[in-house]
């Protein structure tokens, strides 16, 4: 902060703070609320997060300044002292102090401004402290694998909202296909969560055994993830290398007490690759509250009672387009950067606004032209076959063949979908079977439903490629 924004701004803050000393629900909405200095005194003292915490904790930093004050200039501490702390007027304390009206309020002035920038201080010091700490809360946390996030700011609020919920919101996922970039928002999300000052650790545990590169699909030399595996991260990450040596029993009852005792958050990543992910999202609910943990799953969880979902979706047209111009830039591509957006736009009804297909294509047109990369997308052929395996091949292994014949019907509809009606008609499955194959896609992310007097089914257009590729 500048030396004239200090005196504009901050010392007007303090001032009212001051004034409202005594009269703590009009300290309820007080901007000194957030500064890092109460934060970081909210997390020492262990209060629940939450404004009664937080006006408590700028009472005791107001105190705390005027103590500072009062061992660099005991009068003007003094001063505010009898104003502020005893409420007393400024006729009164003129009287006390001997002093005219007007040259009471000129020390007041004077003193407030004092007392102003020993709390900048404090700030200061504050903020050094809490990206010493964010700095030790990143170590577990993978590199981000982006640079700038596109078309998900109401996704990354909706995220950041409910990871700060105290009251409820302790298992919270990001749901949606692959490639939409659900790893990208929790790591994000985790940034914040780093500087919060709300949780006292985090720790990040990926269920990924393959990750996509441009030269195909790379296998991870790794166990696939347990709940027993799971526990063992989470102590590893704490700090706590004798719990895993446990017995099972013992060890989630050590965990467990761990994460009930301080609000921790953890994330697990690509939940649906782990070993029967469905009974490790059930187990988590009883590691939970004040613990809070964030899930990444192509898999839908909204069906959980307990859990919060936040749905990931393609980009939009705009966004799609604003990601596109930016990829080409970093990537130096100059054709890209320099195109229409009527030829930009290609890609993005090709791809459907997948920010991993529109980087795969972005990569090719290098050596290819657009028309080639983008039909062979269509195909899924010249490398792409191992583009649509790695999106969707696990989740095509997991349906049952009624789930199967109905995705395969799914393209005879038209691009704005179809009712219960249209996917019975192209489909021939009976009712009951139908209803089981609509829920089996939608939970793998296959299938959108909108509406609710009505709904209207829909598949992504990367679905719609894949269904007429020669791989099914």
């Amino acid at each position: 902060m500048t030396e004239q924004a200090l005196d504009r701004g901050f010392i007007k803050d303090v001032h009212t703070a001051l004034k409202r000393y005594h009269r703590e629900g009009d300290l309820e909405e007080h901007p000194l609320l957030s500064l890092a200095a109460i934060t970081q005194s909210v997390r020492c003292q262990n209060l629940p997060e939450g404004t009664a915490s937080r006006v408590l904790a700028l009472k005791e930093l107001l105190q705390e300044a005027l103590d500072r004050l009062q061992k660099r200039d005991a009068e003007a501490a003094h001063l505010l002292e009898q104003r502020f702390w005893q409420r007393r007027s400024v006729i009164e304390v003129a009287r006390r102090l001997g002093l005219a009206e007007s040259t009471l309020y000129y020390r007041q002035e004077r003193a407030i401004r004092d007392l102003a920038r020993i709390i900048w201080e404090m700030e200061q010091e504050a903020g050094r402290q809490v990206q010493a700490r964010a700095h030790h809360l990143r170590r577990n946390l993978p590199p981000p694998t982006y640079t700038r996030l596109f078309g998900v700011a109401d996704k990354l609020a909706a995220l950041r909202a409910a990871l700060g919920d105290t009251r409820g919101k302790w298992l919270i996922s990001v749901e949606g296909l692959g490639g939409l970039g659900k790893t990208a928002l929790a790591r994000e999300a985790m940034e914040w969560a780093a500087h919060s000052g709300a949780f006292e650790d985090l720790v990040w545990e990926t269920a990924k055994q393959e990750i996509f590169t441009w030269k195909g699909i790379e296998r991870r030399e790794r166990p696939a993830l347990t709940f027993e595996g799971l526990l063992d991260a989470i102590a590893l990450q704490l700090g706590y290398p004798e719990i895993p040596r446990m017995r099972f029993e013992e060890k989630r009852e050590s965990v467990k007490a761990l994460l009930k005792s301080r609000p921790y958050l953890i994330v697990v990543d690509n939940l649906e690759t782990a070993v029967d992910y469905e009974a490790i999202a059930d187990q988590l609910w009883g590691l939970a509250n004040p613990t809070k943990f964030l899930l990444t799953s192509r898999h839908r969880l909204s069906g959980y009672e307990h859990v919060h979902a936040i749905p990931l979706d393609e980009l939009e047209a705009q966004d799609a387009l604003a990601f596109i111009r930016y990829e080409g830039q970093e990537r130096g591509i100059a054709d890209i950067v320099r195109a229409e957006d009527a030829t930009l736009l290609r890609i993005y009804e090709v791809t459907g606004g997948n920010p991993l297909a529109i980087k795969l294509v972005l990569g090719q047109t290098v050596s290819l032209t657009l028309d080639r990369v983008l039909a062979n997308l269509r195909q899924a052929k010249r490398g792409h076959d191992q583009f649509y395996l790695f999106i969707y091949w696990n989740s095509w292994n997991l349906l049952s063949d009624e789930a199967r014949l109905l995705l395969l019907h799914m393209p005879l509809l038209p691009a704005r979908g179809g009712t219960w009606e249209d996917l019975a008609a192209a489909s021939g499955l009976e009712d009951e079977a139908l209803e089981r194959a609509i829920k089996e896609l939608v939970d793998t992310s296959l299938l959108t439903a909108g509406g609710l007097e009505e709904k209207v089914y829909t598949i992504h257009r990367l679905t719609h490629h894949f269904v007429l590729s020669e791989l099914v």
